[in-house]
């Protein structure tokens, strides 16, 4: 299950102690919506493993900023509540999933 952030959620999640993903994306974007499809499938299946949070930069356009996320979508994921590592566009689902289980 993919879950929305909003700014204010924002904190608790980054105190996760499992690894997470933000998927940045906006509903305008038709790779970002692609992308989401993908999520949706994989993200149960990874949900010990990763958790997925959204994050629709319409929205929150201050989480963007706060990550310099310049291109829509792009996805960080973080471990230990840092950023690790960053796909930037769209991806084959079994690009998708090795990004997130890395």
């Amino acid at each position: 299950m993919i879950k929305e952030i909003f700014s204010g959620k924002l904190p608790a999640v980054l105190k996760n102690p499992t690894p997470f993903a933000l998927e940045f994306g906006s509903d305008e974007s038709p790779d970002s919506q692609r992308l989401h499809s993908i999520l949706e499938q994989i993200s149960d299946s990874l949900h010990e493993k990763v958790e997925i949070y959204r994050v629709n930069v319409d929205k929150v356009p201050e989480v963007q900023t706060m990550y310099e996320v310049k291109e829509l979508p792009t996805m960080i994921l973080f471990k230990d509540g840092e950023p690790k590592d960053k796909m930037i566009g769209y991806h084959s689902e079994h690009e998708v999933h090795k990004f997130l289980t890395q």
